[in-house]
């Protein structure tokens, strides 16, 4: 089965945020906190999560009618901030904030179907507002987002033509441009963090070949001067691909995604220490796990999510949501809430601030959206 970023959009779209799927009967379903619905959830899927504060996150995907959708929390409750209702197939894949005033929304519109152009908007505290952002040959997406201030935002994605190549593009404070950087073909950058103008990761994977295998991990890293390609371990499978990433500090980023199998998908986290990447032990319980999104507030506390049996998702055993907990030792499962689904729940971003304030975001069945709450002991779903 195709991972979330690339084959489940309306475009082809990815999580990615920035400090920014078993059925009710698995074990995700026992432990966590199912809250009865208060109301129908946004009929949608969420990509990207953000959050400042206990009173201030976004989340952003896309609705059902093709056109984007943006969620706000402001401490009491989720409300729809930001939705486009008749325009060309639209939809936000990223999202991040570093104020109540300050956040950044990014992604794709295809007025022609099959041909996106990148999509970038601010919230300035009062409303959205469009930016220009270059869409190199005319076919471009932008799949992360990060911020450091008004004045410093990265936002990664890809240039589709030809066999396609990474894009990286940054705001300074006044307009969007295309950042010089290695050129890689056949490749993509699906996240982006920053903790500086001086400190910023891009990840993401070179193309798969005809047979869906042969893809390795891509991280690159900005210096303050230039971004440099930074060598990246693999697993020792068909393939490899990273599609989430955070830091908070020189000497501590993590990136997940996943590592292809000959028939199931294997959970993948990286390690930065200030000096290499490495791989570091990552649970897989259900034998087959592909992971999306990753935030960390510390050097020891992190989350790593994404949902369960994505090889299988219809085809056996139902795809539950999965998150992963890291205490400053090791990767721990962390029992979190599967609401009634035909085949599917997953979260595809996270956001954590303090060590009882984190947000995951996904989807039920790909048609509703789906906002979970971890408060320091248990996840909570919170239906919108």
């Amino acid at each position: 089965m195709a991972t979330l970023r690339w084959g489940m959009a309306l475009l082809v779209a990815a999580a990615g945020a920035m400090l920014v799927v078993s059925g009710p009967t698995g074990l995700a379903a026992r432990a966590g906190t199912l809250a009865p619905p208060a109301s129908v959830a946004e009929a949608g899927v969420f990509y990207g999560v953000a959050a400042t504060s206990s009173d201030n996150a976004w989340a952003v995907g896309g609705s059902r009618f093709a056109t984007y959708l943006i969620m706000h929390w402001n401490g009491s409750r989720w409300t729809v901030s930001h939705f486009g209702h008749g325009q060309p197939v639209t939809e936000f894949a990223g999202v991040a904030a570093t104020s109540a005033g300050n956040a950044w929304a990014v992604g794709s519109i295809a007025r022609t179907p099959g041909i996106p152009h990148t999509l970038a908007e601010h919230w300035n505290g009062k409303a959205w507002k469009w930016f220009y952002t270059p869409s190199p040959g005319g076919n471009a997406l932008l799949n992360g987002v990060a911020a450091t201030s008004a004045s410093n935002a990265w936002a990664v994605g890809a240039i589709n033509s030809g066999r396609g190549r990474p894009l990286i593009e940054h705001w300074n404070g006044r307009t969007w441009t295309q950042a010089r950087y290695p050129a890689t073909t056949g490749a993509v950058l699906h996240a982006v963090a920053a903790t500086s103008a001086r400190n910023a990761w891009a990840v993401g994977s070179t193309r798969a070949n005809s047979h869906g295998s042969g893809q390795t991990t891509l991280i690159e890293h900005w210096n303050g001067t230039r971004w440099t390609r930074v060598p990246s371990p693999n697993a020792a499978d068909r393939g490899s691909l990273l599609q989430g990433v955070t830091a908070t500090g020189p000497d501590n980023a993590w990136a997940d995604g996943l590592s292809l199998g000959s028939t199931t998908e294997k959970s993948l986290i990286l390690h930065w220490n200030g000096k290499r990447w490495s791989l570091v032990h990552s649970p897989n319980p259900t034998g087959d796990t592909d992971l999306i999104g990753i935030a960390a507030a510390s050097s020891g506390d992190a989350w790593a999510v994404g949902y369960t049996n994505p090889s299988r998702c219809g085809h056996g055993p139902k795809c539950g949501t999965a998150a992963f907990h890291w205490n400053g030792k090791t990767w721990v499962v962390t029992p979190s809430v599967n609401p009634p689904a035909g085949y599917l729940n997953e979260f595809a971003g996270v956001a954590v601030t303090a060590a009882g304030n984190a947000w995951a975001v996904g989807s039920t069945d790909w048609g509703a959206t789906l906002i979970e709450h971890w408060n320091g002991k248990t996840w909570t779903w919170l239906p919108e």
